[in-house]
Parts: structure tokens; C-alpha cells; sequence
């Protein structure tokens, strides 16, 4: 039987929400069903008007699962749960019914054969096999250290050695009363097609070690940064 995970709200992009500092994200281990099975955990969510230039009219969503996932604690941090149904719903006449829900799986797969991975010989002497170890992987800059690894786009699949990628469908009226309709997409790194890769920004040699690198890095990927700025 798949797991299935619901929470009420508006629109459609579930995502993992990674910071350093201070924790300020929920915890709820003391839910004794849900510390068995974490990445169903349901740990906060977000809604606000969109303030991106001619998206005022949007309403974005943001749902966070995977408590107590540090930043330090990468670069291989936690997959989602390809078992697991993930839903966001919206009741926009308030009874209690959801009119919208937005329905999310995830699946993930080792990269191809140019994916920075790490490769151990497993084996007895002479007779070793080359075993390939999932390991996440988004700066593929060699480097010297002065200057530090030059940050690279992480959103190609031959960069990262483990790639998840989620699709997403809607179900207009009672999700049980009807099949969720495909939500497909145009172009962009995962192709043409209902298939979605899951996003995933800089995570350098596991900890980030040059600020400034970050913030052009930021800035060229649209994050409403500029280049060189603090």
C-alpha cells in the first residue's frame, strides 16, 4: 500500500527548504506515527502573494518536509519518498472540502556515467568490482584554493550523481472522485514532458566556503541579488 501524505493549502511546488543557522523550522518528533517515517513529516508550509515582477497575482505555495535536515549535513541530503503520494489541497469555499489538489510523486535514479559520484573497489584482492556510492554533487570545479572551486550549474544531470524528479498532477472537486490530470512542462533540463527535475542549488564541497562566489552564483540564477553584493 502506498503512503500518502495530504496538506491543506494553495498551489503547486513542494520543496525542501535548507538553511544554516539558528534551526527555526518545526520539529515534530514528538509525533510517535510520523518519527518512523520522516520523509513524510509534513514540518511547515508557507503561503504568500508572489512578488515577482507581473506574478502579483499568483499565490505561491511552499511545503517543507524532512525535520531536523541541517545544512551542514549535506551534500547528501535526504531523498524524498518515491513511495510516498504527496498533496496539497485547496478549499476555495470554505467547507472543509478540497476544490483543488495538487498531487506530487517523487523518483529518484543514479546519474550517467559523467556524474561525479565516488567509486570504491569492493572485493577480494584481484577479483575488486568498481561499486559506484550515491553522492550529491554539484560543484564539479577541481580548483587550488586560491581562488576557491569555481561554482557550477547544478541543474544538469551529468553534475549530479543522484537526480530526483517529481511529477505533478491536479484533481479539480474531491480528490477521490476523480483521476489527476497531468501537469506537463516545456523545454528546460528535465525536456518536454510531465517529468520534472527537482531543483537543487549550490551545495559546493559540502560546506560553503566562499560567500562572494555564492552571491554571483545567486544573482545569475535570478535570485534578486547582485553580483557582488552583501
Amino acid at each position: 500500500m502506498r503512503k500518502q501524505v495530504a496538506c491543506a493549502a494553495l498551489l503547486a511546488v513542494g520543496a525542501l527548504l535548507v538553511t544554516g543557522g539558528e534551526a527555526s523550522a518545526s520539529s515534530h518528533r514528538e509525533a510517535p506515527f510520523i518519527t518512523k517515517n520522516p520523509k513524510v513529516d509534513n514540518t511547515d508550509f508557507y503561503m504568500f502573494r508572489s512578488y515577482e515582477p507581473g506574478r502579483d497575482g499568483f499565490v505561491t505555495l511552499i511545503a517543507n518536509f524532512q525535520p531536523l535536515q541541517d545544512a551542514f549535513g549535506g551534500p547528501n541530503y535526504f531523498t524524498m519518498d518515491p513511495d510516498a503520494l504527496y498533496e496539497i489541497h485547496i478549499d476555495n469555499t470554505g467547507d472543509g472540502v478540497e476544490d483543488i489538489t495538487f498531487q506530487f510523486r517523487f523518483s529518484n535514479a543514479l546519474g550517467g556515467a559523467g556524474a561525479a559520484g565516488i567509486n570504491l573497489p569492493i572485493g577480494a584482492a584481484g577479483a575488486e568490482k568498481q561499486i559506484n556510492i550515491p553522492f550529491l554533487y554539484a560543484n564539479v570545479g577541481v580548483g587550488d584554493g586560491n581562488p576557491p572551486p569555481q561554482i557550477t550549474v547544478a541543474n544538469q544531470d551529468n553534475f549530479r550523481h543522484v537526480n530526483e524528479r517529481y511529477t505533478v498532477g491536479v484533481v479539480k472537486g474531491p480528490r477521490r472522485a476523480a483521476a489527476a490530470k497531468p501537469i506537463t512542462h516545456a523545454g528546460g533540463p528535465g525536456g518536454n514532458g510531465a517529468s520534472f527535475v527537482k531543483p537543487l542549488d549550490y551545495v559546493g564541497f559540502k560546506t560553503l566556503g566562499d560567500y562572494n562566489s555564492y552571491i554571483n552564483y545567486s544573482a545569475a540564477h535570478s535570485y534578486g541579488q547582485a553580483a557582488g553584493s552583501t
